[in-house]
């Protein structure tokens, strides 16, 4: 499964000129889930809040008071992390957040802290920590970040780079 770009740098300029198709989505998280930069993901509705007009109706949204978002759950499925501290609250921008075709320019989300997840929205969990295994486990192999190496092939590497590094120093 290929990784989906979270962000992009921005002129914020131009990002308020913008008189493209802008969104907005308020969601609750735990304030649990805030500790640590956790990841989430959230299944957008079909359907969001014009953030030109909070819903009321302008020129932007055709006088609608809102904005199409793909129609297949997973090309409107978003993830995000949240910051260590959502104190008051927080908005992402998130430009062209279901592609470079798709309708919408802008999506602001407003996370706030509460007692739970709003619907639509869940923690991912963290990847397991690359770990080396314990002594006596695998044979005598090291494992880590997907690599497997001997421990003689540990040994050698690290005797090369004391030999390099005396040859620098002139030993």
């Amino acid at each position: 499964m290929g990784r989906a770009e979270l962000g992009q740098l921005v002129d914020r300029e131009d990002l308020d000129a913008s008189d493209g198709p802008r969104g907005r989505l308020s969601i609750a998280v735990p304030a649990a889930w805030t500790r640590g930069g956790t990841d989430i993901e959230i299944a957008v509705p079909a359907r969001v809040a014009c953030a030109r007009c909070d819903g009321g109706g302008c020129d932007g949204c055709a006088r609608s008071g809102a904005h199409r978002a793909p129609a297949e759950l997973a090309a409107r499925t978003l993830r995000l992390r949240l910051p260590a501290d959502l104190t008051g609250g927080a908005t992402f921008r998130l430009v062209r957040p279901f592609g470079e075709h798709a309708p919408l320019d802008q999506l602001l989300v407003e996370i706030r802290a509460d007692s739970e997840a709003s619907p639509g929205v869940r923690r991912i969990a963290p990847p397991p920590p690359a770990l080396a295994r314990p002594a006596g486990a695998g044979g005598g192999r090291l494992s880590g970040l997907g690599a497997q190496l001997s421990a003689p092939a540990v040994l050698a590497t690290l005797a090369a780079i004391a030999a390099v590094v005396g040859l620098l120093l002139g030993r």
